[in-house]
């Protein structure tokens, strides 16, 4: 299911990603990690589909201790935060809103683009 239609049975757009994640692959984030990033944080910062989409890179490629490389997942959020970059000039919320990007358009794409950057060998 996209995280748009998620979205629509009362989900914010971070918790929409990470059920859209979990559901596809059966992956088990916490939905509840997400609840703060909303709306830009509340406040019309980072962008919550950009967040969760981080988070989501985080659970493939992060580490599980200090002795671990930290920069693998580092590589792989650049990755993906360049290509929202450079599909809306931000990844910020309030200025997506100000360009009219709709809050369902910008988590169906985050949630595509973060699938195919996580199948980059980064």
């Amino acid at each position: 299911m996209k995280p748009s239609e998620i979205y629509k049975q009362g989900y914010n757009c971070a918790e929409s990603l990470i059920i859209a994640y979990n559901e596809e692959f059966n992956a088990s984030i916490p939905v509840r990690v997400c609840t703060a990033l909303g709306g830009g944080c509340g406040v019309g910062s980072i962008c919550g589909a950009v967040n969760a989409a981080a988070i989501i890179i985080g659970d493939v490629k992060g580490r599980d201790d200090s002795t671990g490389d930290k920069m693998i997942a580092k590589r792989y959020v650049q990755a993906f935060m360049k290509e929202i970059n450079g599909r809306y000039g931000t990844h910020m919320c309030k200025e997506l809103k100000a360009n009219k990007v709709t809050c369902a358009e910008i988590m169906d794409v985050s949630y595509e683009v973060v699938k195919e950057v996580l199948k980059q060998d980064l």
